[in-house]
């Protein structure tokens, strides 16, 4: 495993077990045909190199094994989505995602840069099959509605 800083968080993450899950795991329309989840999976390919960056760091594949769903209808035609992925690793420093700061009584985030996210050491939902340890990687972010 190999330790790495992102925002708030020092992470220990084993990336070849993460993405090596990722790879073989199925997408999320496997489990879900609503047009949420359809639009997210058709939006990944589209998005931003900042964000898939943030993805492939963590040997995340963000259509797949992911919880996601829709929060908003934005007026700029792009929907506001939230969810979660599953890493291979733990959290060895950061504050928790569940709690706001006492200097500002906001959540902790990496910051908006199109999307913010944390990592949590509360799982949910977390595929019978993914290699131990655990941590879940969330999200939110306005994506596009790419679906006719």
């Amino acid at each position: 495993m190999e330790q790495i800083k992102v925002g708030s968080w020092l992470i220990e993450i084993d990336f070849i077990k993460t993405k090596e899950f990722y790879q073989k795991f199925h997408l999320i329309t496997e489990d879900c045909g609503c047009d949420y989840c359809s639009n997210y999976v058709l939006a990944c390919d589209s998005f931003p190199k900042n964000i898939m960056n943030t993805f492939n760091l963590l040997g995340i594949d963000p259509r797949k094994e992911g919880e996601i769903y829709e929060l908003i209808d934005n007026d700029d035609g792009t929907h506001l989505y939230a969810g979660f992925y599953h890493i291979v690793g733990r959290i060895i420093d950061g504050p928790d995602l569940l709690k706001p700061s006492e200097e500002t009584e906001d959540f902790p985030t990496l910051g908006r840069y199109d999307m913010e996210i944390g990592f949590n050491k509360d799982l949910a939902l977390v595929p019978s099959s993914f290699p131990k340890p655990v941590i879940q990687f969330q999200f939110e972010m306005n994506v596009p509605w790419l679906l006719s």
